[in-house]
């Protein structure tokens, strides 16, 4: 008799044992998909320093502070934009024309030369 019952609690023990060590896996595994209840920026903000990319090298190499140059007062942004002048108007506050209109003209639609 005693050996079936230090059988049975010997059983038991591996059972529970096992148990244990599933309920612990089981909780790990949840605490890796925990949903994040923040904005997605500062969910993911563990993350983009664990990415090894261009980007998260730009993310750590970013600047986060105002430049003195950008405090100082009365200077415009660019070099143009004088007193009372506005940005577009002055020349190298905007960038060129990207993408300018010149399709030329051909000879079936008659167009003046040099138009």
């Amino acid at each position: 008799m005693k050996s079936v019952s230090r059988k049975l609690l010997s059983s038991l023990f591996f059972l529970l044992l096992a148990l244990l060590f599933f309920i612990i896996a089981v909780s790990s595994v949840n605490d890796a998909r925990s949903t994040c209840n923040d904005s997605i920026a500062e969910c993911s903000q563990d993350f983009e320093t664990l990415m090894d990319s261009e980007i998260s090298r730009r993310f750590l190499a970013e600047k986060r502070y105002i430049s003195n140059g950008a405090l100082r007062r009365d200077e415009p942004a660019c070099n143009g934009g004088g007193r009372g002048e506005p940005y577009s108007s002055s020349e190298g506050c905007l960038p060129p024309q990207s993408n300018r209109y010149n399709r030329g003209c051909s000879a079936y639609y008659k167009c003046r030369q040099n138009a």
